[in-house]
């Protein structure tokens, strides 16, 4: 991200059909709608309750956006980060503001999700793995392990 772009990460859930599309740029671009629902705890009646709701929309491109296209269906529980935007448009003579999220990553969310992951990178022989290893038992190499500055 780059100066002074404003950060976000937002839980909840999908509450639209997920677009996806192939743009005639070749890139592909998916979207969706988000709710987030804040839950308060309401010590008069000793039970959480709904507080403010947030409706957001979510853009993905590339990559992400197929991913979102091929996994996502409306209700899933998901947790969404990237870039808020705010957009100003005209309906029908009004000035109106939207805020939507350009996404830089999107997942379910595991608290009330259960997934099986299907890795679509690199093989896992493929990714390069670290120089230094952890020793299974005390021996010299753990103390040499020690010694390397982080």
């Amino acid at each position: 991200m780059g100066w002074n772009e404003t950060a976000i990460t937002v839980t909840g859930t999908v509450v639209s059909e997920v677009t996806h599309k192939r743009l005639a740029s070749g890139f592909s671009r998916a979207a969706f709608r988000v709710l987030s629902v804040e839950r308060r705890y309401n010590s008069d009646l000793g039970e959480y309750v709904d507080g403010d709701k947030l409706f957001l929309n979510v853009t993905c491109w590339r990559q992400l956006a197929d991913g979102v296209g091929r996994a996502l269906v409306k209700g899933d529980p998901v947790v969404v980060t990237g870039k808020l935007r705010n957009r100003d448009y005209d309906l029908d003579g009004e000035r109106r503001n939207i805020s939507e999220i350009e996404a830089t990553a999107v997942g379910p969310n595991l608290r009330w999700a259960k997934v099986e992951i299907e890795h679509v990178g690199p093989a896992a022989a493929e990714v390069p793995v670290p120089g230094i290893v952890a020793p299974r038992k005390e021996d010299e190499r753990a103390r040499e392990v020690v010694d390397v500055p982080f």
